[in-house]
């Protein structure tokens, strides 16, 4: 199984400059508890769908190097749909009982 969280919104009804994913929310931001909760899932990948505030993102993050993380531009924030197609280049698609998980990047509550 792999996993694509959304993480390029801008989040423009929150009216911060600070992106979306990266709001806090019991000390850490959104997007680790989605990350937190993906892991436990054990997935083959990780891919993280970043637009606004991608470098900021990445930074946070310190480029996802300990968490394992694919990070993938939407350089166009054309939808959740858009973002999707953007990692898909990178999900193994060779084996047809590979499963790909969407989850949303601001939706910190989820468990696995």
């Amino acid at each position: 199984m792999e996993v694509i969280i959304l993480a390029a919104g801008e989040g423009t009804r929150m009216f911060s400059e600070t992106p979306k994913a990266l709001h806090s929310i019991g000390g850490r931001a959104m997007l680790e508890h989605v990350m937190l909760t993906a892991r436990e899932l054990n997935p083959s990948n990780i891919h993280v769908a970043v637009g606004f505030g991608a470098a900021q993102i990445r930074g946070y993050f310190k480029d996802g190097e300990a968490l394992d993380i694919n990070w993938v531009l939407q350089a166009e924030r054309l939808g959740t749909g858009h973002a999707v197609q953007q990692a898909l280049p990178d999900v193994d698609t060779g084996d047809e009982r590979n499963w790909v998980m969407v989850l949303y990047g601001d939706v910190p509550l989820i468990k696995s």
